[in-house]
């Protein structure tokens, strides 16, 4: 399997593992929970990051809001030399930019406030632990070489970059709002932080619901 059938096939895995988590907890304490979900986004943030994630969330007594999440991120090294410049060039006349970028995996265990917006609009403001397991680039300066045959041309970057691996404990922070437009089915909209050792992003995400979304039926 390649890089980018792993990157989409992550998020999907994920999400079938929450929904397996949280049947067990939804069927046991179906009274206390107003509403569960599970939420599959995307996104863009800081250091200009692409995020694509999963997450599953219950609200009790509609008071507290418990979530499950997991996020990958593609995105620029916030170590990147100001004079950087990317790998370009051609073939058969399709321009292409090769960029170093750094992966980054984010699981986060949340809980905090739910509280309520208008009909069937409602947020939540969390806070919580994360694990995550990012890329550090390490750049060294070179001198750019330009190579050319009749159907390509290239131009190296002015740095050569090596990559290690590294896992930290971080802080997430994530507020979100939401509108529930079916009883199993809403939109949503949030921006969340995580704080770790290796590279904090911000980033803002738009959401698609699935699940209980306790909406409020229509008076007669």
């Amino acid at each position: 399997m390649n890089k980018t059938l792993k990157n989409i096939s992550r998020p999907l895995v994920f999400s079938f593992f929450l929904s397996s988590f949280f049947s067990p907890v939804f069927a046991q304490n179906a009274k206390a929970i107003s509403k569960m979900y599970l939420q599959m986004g995307a996104g863009v943030g800081t250091f200009s990051s692409i995020e694509g994630g999963v997450a599953a969330t219950a609200i009790i007594k509609n008071k507290t809001s418990i979530s499950l999440s997991y996020h990958h991120l593609d995105m620029t090294p916030k170590n990147q030399p100001s004079d950087y410049q990317a790998e370009t060039g051609y073939v058969l006349f399709i321009p292409y930019t090769y960029q170093a970028t750094s992966i980054m995996d984010i699981v986060s265990v949340t809980a905090g406030k739910y509280y309520r917006i208008g009909k069937n609009i409602w947020g939540t403001s969390e806070g919580g632990l994360s694990y995550t397991k990012g890329e550090k680039i390490n750049y060294q300066n070179t001198q750019s070489v330009t190579s050319s045959i009749i159907i390509a041309t290239s131009i190296t970057s002015n740095y050569t970059t090596t990559k290690e691996t590294k896992s930290t404990v971080g802080v997430m922070l994530k507020s979100e709002i939401n509108w529930a437009f079916a009883s199993f089915m809403g939109l949503g909209a949030g921006v969340y932080g995580n704080f770790n050792a290796v590279q904090s992003p911000i980033v803002y995400q738009i959401k698609l619901l699935v699940g209980k979304m306790g909406k409020e039926k229509k008076h007669s």
